[in-house]
C-alpha cells in the first residue's frame, strides 16, 4: 500500500536528479565535474532500476543492477585514472 504512494515520488525525485545531471554532463566546465556527473547518473539508474522492482515486486531486474553497478563504478575509475594519468593503461 505504501509502496505505491511513495514510489512514484521517489521516481520523481530520481528523474529530476537525472536530469541535473544529464546537464552537468553536458555544460560541465571541465572534466572532472562530468566525471562525477556520469558517476552520480549510473547510480541514479540503478536507483531508478531498484525502485521500479520494489513498486512491481519483482526481483527479474536486480541482476542488472549489480551489473549496471559494476560498470559504472569501472567507468569510474578509468575516467578518474586518465585525468590523473593522461592515459588509462
Amino acid at each position: 500500500m505504501i509502496v505505491s504512494l511513495v514510489a512514484p515520488l521517489c521516481m520523481l525525485a530520481l528523474f529530476v536528479s537525472a536530469a541535473l545531471c544529464l546537464y552537468r554532463i553536458i555544460v560541465g566546465p571541465g572534466p572532472a565535474d562530468r566525471a562525477v556527473a556520469f558517476d552520480t547518473l549510473s547510480t541514479v539508474i540503478v536507483g531508478m532500476i531498484c525502485v521500479l522492482c520494489v513498486q512491481w515486486n519483482s526481483a527479474l531486474y536486480f541482476d542488472a543492477v549489480w551489473i549496471l553497478t559494476l560498470v559504472g563504478f569501472i567507468g569510474s575509475a578509468a575516467i578518474a585514472k586518465y585525468l590523473t594519468r593522461g592515459r588509462i593503461f
